[in-house]
């Protein structure tokens, strides 16, 4: 069962830490963390009006974390606090179905990445390691704007 949740996509998400450390001249720092698993994850981000230019994480947090926050990392160029909350929405609901489509609908077709975090589906206590980077900046645009 735990190897479900380390998949080799997941484990190389997290080690390759996409937009990993701290970003120079930021606009806003948040710190979030996870008291279930003591997961922490600070973001910095840099806005251009609603749209956020830059991104950047420093995690001490589990491999599904990680990971999670390397994919937004990898992909986040463009995002506005909208377009964020939609997306955190997709992915919340993605993770949260029991059973649900192997693929889901995302908003961009370069968030198909996502899909990898449906295996936390069956461990509801994990689904917070996926969703806190998300979480994270939802709270950083929340503050700045």
């Amino acid at each position: 069962m735990i190897d479900k949740l380390y998949q080799k996509t997941i484990l190389k998400h997290a080690a390759n830490a996409i937009g990993h450390g701290a970003l120079e001249n930021a606009d806003h720092s948040v710190m979030v963390h996870n008291p279930m698993c003591g997961d922490r994850i600070k973001v910095y981000i840099k806005m251009e009006g609603d749209k956020l230019i830059e991104f950047s994480h420093e995690a001490k947090a589990c491999a599904l974390c990680q990971a999670s926050a390397s994919v937004l990392g990898e992909h986040f160029q463009g995002l506005s606090k909208k377009g964020l909350t939609d997306l955190h929405q997709k992915l919340t609901d993605a993770i949260s179905m029991l059973e649900g489509p192997e693929h889901n609908e995302w908003p961009e077709e370069k968030w198909k990445n996502l899909d990898v975090f449906n295996v936390v589906r069956e461990h509801k206590s994990r689904r917070t390691c996926v969703t806190l980077p998300f979480d994270a900046l939802k709270q950083a645009l929340d503050e700045i704007s």
